[in-house]
């Protein structure tokens, strides 16, 4: 009898360890379904959503494209296709050759930091708000954009030549003529987002890299990552945000957005073009008292970029009124600064141009300086 119970107990044991074993291996073959199912639901959804992206249109005035052509153009954005990368994204050529339109996208970096990502919405948000409003010559035009989660494009004209920066410090010497152009066109652009745009805009970073060149040279003032509309009757206070070395004085003391903040970056540029070299050392010294005298007493023929030969009759006294609006534009004083209106007027009728008809070894920063005083 005892003999029984005990091989009655052995099968239950044995039926019930291979119950178990059935129960965790279904538990198992279960989880796995579900996780491939799972997987496949993820990768349809993610396969729907590239779908529905590659299929936005993005709009521009003589035709219509989608997303997926500009990948396609890309190669999904191989890095063969970059032409520059900056701190809110990298910058791709596409050229769509069904609708005979080549431009450039910026895809604007994805990080895992919300506050980068956030960063980045607000630059993409003011692009979109700025360049859908404006239509200027001299002004980077927006073809159209998309966003999708993190994802977020940007499509512009295309800049033959790329940045100033590169051309004027590259292999490429700018005559004195174009040199010219650029700096009014420059003007041009600026008077128009100070004085033409309901509200005005600020730019609130021009500089050389933020200028961009066509095939013929003309300037296109381009990333407006951190402009800023002006509302009437209210004061604009920011952090302070720019190029080191563009920015206005006045910023690192009130942190107050005007549109004299553009009218010395703008400045800085027109100097800079002039010179062939950032103009810091002698802005500096202009603002020392110390050293306010020596500055002024600089022959502009020692300022001016040394690797061209020295401008001469007509083109001179153009070269001098450049110049002179540029040291303007770069005093201390805010309400000092002439208006982007003035300046591009100014530049354009060349009115003052003639008042200087002496021989270019015999004038000063310092006479330069008080040809435009308010």
């Amino acid at each position: 009898m005892q003999k029984n119970k005990a091989s009655n107990g052995s099968h239950i044991l044995v039926f019930g360890l291979v119950c178990s074993l059935i129960l965790f291996v279904t538990t198992i073959v279960i989880i796995l379904i579900f996780c491939h199912e799972s997987k496949v639901m993820d990768k349809s959804r993610k396969g729907a959503n590239n779908n529905e992206m590659n299929k936005s249109f993005i709009w521009e005035k003589e035709a219509k494209f989608t997303f997926g052509e500009i990948v396609e153009a890309t190669e999904d954005f191989d890095d063969k296709y970059c032409i520059g990368k900056g701190g809110f994204g990298t910058v791709y050529k596409a050229i769509l050759r069904s609708h005979e339109l080549i431009s450039a996208v910026k895809r604007l970096h994805v990080s895992d930091s919300s506050d980068i990502l956030e960063v980045n919405r607000i630059s993409f948000e003011n692009e979109i708000q700025t360049l859908t409003e404006v239509r200027h010559r001299n002004i980077i035009k927006l073809y159209g954009f998309i966003s999708r989660k993190s994802e977020m494009y940007l499509v512009y004209q295309y800049a033959k030549r790329g940045s100033l920066s590169k051309v004027l410090y590259g292999s490429t010497n700018l005559d004195w003529d174009s040199r010219v152009e650029i700096v009014q066109g420059l003007a041009h652009a600026i008077s128009y987002l100070h004085h033409d745009c309901s509200p005005p805009i600020v730019h609130r970073d021009v500089s050389l890299n933020n200028v961009l060149l066509g095939s013929d040279f003309v300037p296109i003032l381009s990333d407006f990552g951190i402009a800023q509309l002006l509302i009437p009757d209210s004061s604009i206070w920011t952090n302070v945000a720019g190029s080191y070395g563009y920015m206005a004085p006045e910023l690192a003391l009130t942190m107050r957005v005007t549109e004299k903040c553009d009218v010395y970056s703008f400045g800085v540029v027109a100097l800079e073009i002039m010179m062939g070299k950032h103009p810091g050392e002698l802005l500096e010294s202009l603002s020392s008292s110390q050293s306010k005298i020596s500055s002024e007493n600089m022959l502009l023929k020692d300022m001016l970029d040394q690797r061209l030969l020295p401008p001469t009759g007509r083109l001179l006294m153009v070269v001098v009124l450049v110049v002179s609006l540029a040291l303007s534009c770069t005093r201390s004083r805010p309400d000092s600064r002439p208006t982007m209106h003035f300046v591009a007027q100014e530049l354009s009728t060349r009115s003052r141009a003639s008042m200087i008809s002496v021989p270019l070894r015999t004038i000063t920063i310092g006479k330069l300086s008080t040809l435009y005083y308010q």
